[in-house]
């Protein structure tokens, strides 16, 4: 009887110890929670209130809770605001919009591009979580001929993670621009180079859908990613696992803003927006021998590899592994977020 008590203590303790990074997540306290309500029934009935409320150098993990509605703002974390869970009530009720694109008169700032400056939403700052939020650049929203630039969010912090959030837009939609960043169950939509930067991300069970217009510009394709990886020790690239593409409009899985772009789909669902040739070498030019776009194990009609680029990479096992594993990205911080 006694032994049979120690066996089922045994028992208990290995599973707490394998359940330990779950429960350690799940634990991770925040140390207060402030309230938007464009109504007037929270804290704030701004979003940019409620993080500027958020002390300068903040230690302590702090969440905003954005109640349903549409905010009309444009919305910066900047660096000196880290800590910051900003949550909604879902994607489909509770989103930060503006209209704003890159040829806008209202430019006060000459040290940054002014695709940056169209960005609805910018993290500045180190350790940010988003979840159950859409972030939305209106500006081509109805017109996909006359287009611009136009960035839904711009993410430049590092140990940035997403959770269920939305980024509508068309032109650039979501600037992921440096550092290392975790999109869960996401949804992003856009037509032109709408998944761009120079991060080291991972794209987990994402939705990626393509709003280009069947006949846009005598049906030229979109590019779903521009990935700016500039030197062969600069670490970066967009890694896609699981998930799927779809839309309309076709679409080329990517292009290569700088000579050493990397992407990665991972066991993700194409429909037929994909083009056969599958990616394009823009800035690379006839030099794509650093360019690294790859495919490994997707289905469905847009994954028929047999008309792809010959430059398409071929990766290793090695190779594959050490790309779609969290270790990618993750040495820990993913666990020392609240969710």
């Amino acid at each position: 009887m006694k032994c049979d008590r120690v066996v089922s203590l045994v028992a208990v303790v290995v599973a707490l110890l394998l359940l330990w990074p779950a429960l350690n997540s799940a634990l991770t306290p925040v140390s207060r929670t402030i309230t938007v309500d464009r109504d007037g029934g929270g804290d704030f009935t701004s979003v940019q209130s409620a993080v500027d409320y958020v002390p300068d150098g903040n230690q302590a993990w702090v969440r905003i809770h954005v109640r349903a509605g549409s905010y009309t703002e444009k919305v910066t974390i900047p660096a000196e605001k880290g800590y910051i869970l900003l949550e909604g009530d879902g994607s489909w009720n509770t989103d930060i919009n503006f209209n704003d694109y890159a040829g806008a008169n209202v430019r006060r700032r000459r040290y940054t591009s002014p695709t940056y400056q169209s960005a609805t939403f910018t993290v500045l700052a180190d350790n940010f979580v988003a979840q159950n939020i859409a972030f939305k650049n209106t500006h081509n929203a109805y017109d996909k001929v006359n287009k611009s630039q136009a960035v839904a969010a711009l993410v430049r912090g590092d140990r940035n993670a997403f959770y269920d959030c939305a980024f509508h837009g068309f032109q650039d939609t979501l600037c992921d621009d440096l550092g290392r960043h975790y999109f869960s169950r996401c949804y992003i939509e856009g037509g032109i180079d709408f998944i761009f930067g120079y991060a080291q991300s991972i794209y987990d069970g994402c939705t990626i859908v393509s709003n280009m217009p069947p006949s846009h510009r005598h049906n030229r394709p979109g590019s779903i990613t521009a990935h700016g990886r500039v030197h062969a020790s600069d670490p970066g690239g967009f890694v896609f696992k699981g998930g799927e593409v779809r839309g309309t409009g076709r679409q080329y899985l990517g292009r290569a803003w700088n000579k050493y772009a990397t992407v990665v789909y991972y066991h993700v669902n194409m429909s037929s927006v994909v083009v056969p040739l599958g990616w394009a070498s823009w800035n690379a030019g006839d030099d794509t021998s650093d360019v690294v776009f790859a495919e490994v194990g997707c289905t469905g009609p847009g994954s028929n590899v047999t008309g792809r680029v010959p430059w398409e990479k071929q990766l290793s096992d090695a190779e594959v592994d050490k790309l779609v594993d969290m270790s990618y990205i993750d040495d820990g911080w993913l666990d020392e977020q609240p969710q």
